[in-house]
């Protein structure tokens, strides 16, 4: 559920039964080492955007049943203007494509449905609390898109990176006050130990 790595492979583990996370099930191609990780830098902060297609296509193979609603994680905009572009947005547009081509479900992806209203401190460093906090009202549901996810009965929310699940977890709350039922959360990488 909550995607970390266990010695035993189970659906659950203790963390999410005595604390579930808000969302019902994350898909990961694996932990955030290398050669993953170094892949992921490349397409952050090196601008080799081309890694986004290979990545999602690894991403793709590990989804059998696609939300019929794929959203992104939204970059502040001074974030986006300062980096060029926002790289969830590239992975998930090229997850879009490979889900579509392989899968012939229809898709809806919306990359604007959700904006980050708060420039936040970067979230490399933050213990759980720090990132919670950092996070608190930091994204708004864009009003143009609230009808198209208003009810939705399954939405998966694209990020690279899932650490802590403090981001996935604030937006979740966002649509499930929006009626949204079932939300997965679609990552490269989910960081078992925290990035420093």
């Amino acid at each position: 559920m909550c995607g970390v790595n266990t010695v035993t492979p189970m659906e659950r583990c203790g963390q999410c039964i005595t604390d579930p996370p808000p969302w019902d099930k994350l898909i990961c191609v694996g932990e955030y080492q290398a050669p993953l990780s170094g892949f992921i830098q490349k397409l952050k902060y090196r601008r080799q955007v081309w890694h986004a297609k290979e990545l999602a296509a690894l991403l793709a193979k590990q989804i059998e049943s696609p939300a019929p609603v794929l959203l992104s994680i939204p970059l502040h905009w001074r974030r986006h203007l300062w980096r060029g572009f926002n790289q969830s947005d590239y992975l998930a547009e090229s997850l879009y494509q490979c889900l579509t081509e392989r899968t012939q479900v229809p898709i809806c992806f919306l990359p604007k449905a959700i904006t980050r209203s708060k420039m936040t401190k970067n979230q490399m460093g933050l213990n759980r609390r720090q990132r919670l906090i950092n996070l608190k009202k930091a994204f708004l549901l864009s009003p143009k898109y609230l009808t198209k996810l208003q009810d939705q009965p399954h939405v998966a929310l694209l990020d690279d990176v899932v650490t802590t699940g403090s981001t996935v977890a604030e937006i979740c709350v966002l649509l499930k006050e929006k009626g949204v039922q079932r939300i997965d959360i679609y990552c490269i990488c989910r960081a078992s130990r925290p990035i420093l």
